[in-house]
């Protein structure tokens, strides 16, 4: 490991000699070296890093499990180049972590094909150069292949028999809706024509050429061209005779013909559109008589559709914190607060009804002419009932008014509904001043219908489709792996940073940015989703040639060591944990702490630092589980808070940093018990370069980009050695 510790100063020095042509007498010429490179020079004594856990493992006063594993994170094309990230890596660890090429995106594509090739590579040359490997992650929101997940829950298409379609009118031209006739015939023809008893009327007194009678009975059809259509027409005449005529428009059209009798009868006459748009045009010369139409409609032919309701107020009345004030709502001393999971909507006398009301505040305003509905289940303290609508909260201007919602005195489901008819309808009301009591509602549902010839699954149906494809996934890995890794963050980051005891999973609901890359399993399969890949885990690492009693699966987080919630984090997952496990069958190995650290210059700041990362590791030893530090790194940050970039990090600045690495890798074997102790992984190798993904430009590397050490190697050195 010379090549990796040294700090040559002298080289550019003995170049520039070597390129000039006089002698120069140098026999007592002396140069001191640069202040900023002999300063680092005590770091060449250091040997490699696993070294010191190898001189200290069996010795009765370093508490080093004897199979604790030094890990390191690096890109598994890197380490395939067999170059200097692979020299490195070997040398001074004992476990390796690709930080991507084992995640599901990089491995599944949009069509849902996995190629594990660069896993096999990778995992290959690792293991042939004596190391482990750490894999990572078999489940996480992040780097998911979302347009493939997306399609395997999309909606399903309707099973529908072809046969069996519905019709659905383009046009319809109902003659006793209008008092005179208003579309093109030819001059002779025009005064033979009227609207006589809701009908169309034509009189013929003698027999022509058909074109010479002819006039339109419809115009401006909705039509495209090369779509099939039915002509609907309902006639009769004072005798039996036929219409011959198109429809279309002057250029061209489809030639239909239409036979009537003396009663009244719908002829059909089906034809593919040969315009977009047009008329129907009619002859009819050569019949003698009376001609009667009462309507005239285009149809079509398509696939059932069935109606889908899309919810816009959907409240969990479980989950809302202000009890006491749970909706929006005013007046007569009216109140609404949940209890026992119920909103109760109290109103202590007879009033108006809109004297107390209650209801929800839209971003969007309501669309005008659009359907909503409204279905509850509820309940009162006496018989009677309530009221509901729309509103336009600038002026209170009504815009749709419910059916009366009936109440008794036993639960019932009620779905009422109204049309939204004016404009910035953005409130929805109960108005119940007139009822006095008190009103249960369970369960409520503002929506409104779309229609569609495919419907959504199910969350049943979608649970069941994703936990396919875990089990696809997982197995697929399992197999690519033959049983060679044997330790894995099995689901990275479950926990979101706050809302309640324990902290909730993280959610698309709740995530504070852009969602549209990530897809949450939490989502699909409940809190309880780590049982999961848990389970198929378990099942395929057996499978495939490992002893499952060297599996070994943890849960990985960020933030454990937060001192902002008090470690509020770090409790919630040794909680969520204790509940995963308590169906008697899922087993969870240990907890990774990713620890994305930095040291602050503010004294204050860095000690309450230093405290929570005391208590993060006295709440993990507490549970009883295997602890590993996943992803240990650092930066630092000034007396402000604000990051200190790489470029002007001073070396006191980085003797600070080596000293908390110190206190960190310590602290670790100092409070995590020795048969707990599963390893610490440094997570970035070298500093990271101006504009990577991951902590642009700062020093989080034991090494500097070159493969320098930094003061920071001395410090992790000093903690593993318990000096």
């Amino acid at each position: 490991m010379n090549d990796y510790k040294k700090l040559i100063w002298a080289l550019p020095l003995v170049s520039a000699l070597a390129g000039c042509t006089d002698f120069i007498d140098n026999t007592d010429y002396t140069v001191d070296k640069p202040e900023n490179i002999a300063q680092y020079e005590y770091l060449n004594s250091y040997g490699t890093l696993k070294s010191y856990l190898d001189a200290n493992r069996h010795k009765s006063d370093v508490a080093i499990n004897p199979g604790f594993l030094l890990g390191t994170g690096v890109n598994a094309d890197d380490y395939l180049k067999k170059t200097d990230v692979y020299l490195l890596t070997n040398s001074n660890f004992d476990q390796v972590t690709t930080g991507n090429a084992m995640k599901y995106s990089s491995i599944v594509n949009d069509k849902g094909e996995m190629d594990f090739g660069k896993v096999r590579d990778f995992v290959s040359a690792a293991t042939e150069a004596g190391l482990e490997v750490y894999g990572h992650t078999l489940c996480w929101h992040e780097q998911q292949t979302v347009k493939w997940l997306n399609s395997l829950i999309k909606d399903k298409e309707l099973e529908v028999d072809p046969n069996e379609k519905v019709e659905k009118e383009d046009y319809v031209m109902d003659y006793s809706t209008v008092s005179s006739y208003n579309f093109w015939a030819s001059d002779e023809v025009k005064p033979n024509i009227t609207i006589n008893e809701g009908c169309f009327e034509l009189v013929n007194a003698a027999a022509t050429d058909n074109w010479k009678i002819q006039y339109h009975v419809a115009d401006g059809l909705p039509i495209e061209k090369g779509k099939s259509y039915r002509l609907k027409v309902m006639a009769r005449g004072t005798g039996e005779g036929t219409m011959e005529g198109k429809v279309g428009d002057w250029g061209g059209g489809s030639n239909v013909r239409v036979s009537f009798g003396t009663e009244w009868e719908e002829q059909v006459i089906d034809f593919t559109s040969a315009t977009d748009g047009g008329f129907v045009l009619l002859q009819s010369g050569q019949f003698v008589g009376t001609i009667q139409i009462k309507y005239v409609k285009i149809t079509h032919l398509e696939t059932p559709a069935i109606s889908i309701p899309v919810p816009m107020w959907e409240p969990d009345f479980a989950t809302v914190e202000d009890k006491d004030n749970a909706i929006m709502g005013w007046g007569n001393n009216s109140t609404r607060k949940i209890v026992n999971d119920i909103l109760e909507l109290t109103n202590p006398s007879a009033a108006n009804p809109w004297d107390a009301q209650a209801g929800k505040d839209f971003d969007k305003p309501l669309e005008v002419g659009t359907k909503y509905f409204l279905k509850v289940k509820i309940k009162g303290s006496v018989a009677g009932s309530i009221s509901a609508g729309l509103q336009n909260p600038d002026g209170y201007k009504g815009c749709g008014d419910f059916s009366a919602i009936p109440l008794t005195t036993d639960w019932e489901e009620v779905v009422v509904s109204t049309t939204c008819t004016g404009e910035n309808a953005l409130r929805f009301l109960f108005s119940y001043g007139a009822y006095v009591g008190t009103i249960y509602i369970q369960e409520l549902s503002f929506y409104y219908e779309k229609s569609a010839n495919s419907i959504p699954l199910t969350p049943e149906e979608k649970a069941e489709v994703l936990t396919n494809e875990m089990e696809r996934w997982v197995k697929g890995m399992m197999e690519a792996t033959k049983g060679s890794v044997k330790a894995w963050d099995v689901v990275n980051e479950p926990l979101s940073g706050g809302g309640g005891w324990p902290y909730p999973m993280q959610s698309a609901a709740t995530a504070s940015d852009d969602t549209s890359n990530r897809f949450y399993w939490q989502d699909y399969l409940g809190d309880n989703y780590v049982r999961v890949p848990i389970k198929f885990a378990r099942k395929y690492f057996a499978e495939n040639g490992g002893n499952p009693a060297d599996l070994k699966l943890f849960i990985n987080d960020y933030n454990l060591e937060s001192d902002w919630d008090d470690n509020g984090k770090a409790k919630s997952l040794v909680e969520w944990i204790t509940r995963w496990e308590s169906d008697g069958e899922t087993v969870i190995d240990g907890i990774g702490t990713q620890m994305h650290v930095s040291y602050y210059m503010n004294p204050e700041t860095q000690a309450s630092k230093e405290e929570h990362i005391v208590k993060m590791f006295e709440i993990l030893a507490a549970s009883g589980k295997l602890i590993r530090i996943t992803e240990l790194d650092m930066g630092i940050c000034d007396a402000e808070g604000q990051k200190i970039l790489t470029k002007d990090v001073t070396f006191e600045q980085h003797k600070a940093m080596a000293d908390f690495y110190k206190f960190i890798v310590e602290k670790y074997f100092e409070i995590i018990p020795v048969d707990q102790q599963y390893g610490i992984c440094a997570w970035a190798q070298t500093d990271s370069p101006e504009g990577s993904g991951w902590r642009p430009g700062e020093p989080i590397g034991l090494w500097d980009q070159n493969f320098n050490r930094k003061p920071a190697y001395g410090g992790f050195c000093d903690g593993l050695a318990g000096k």
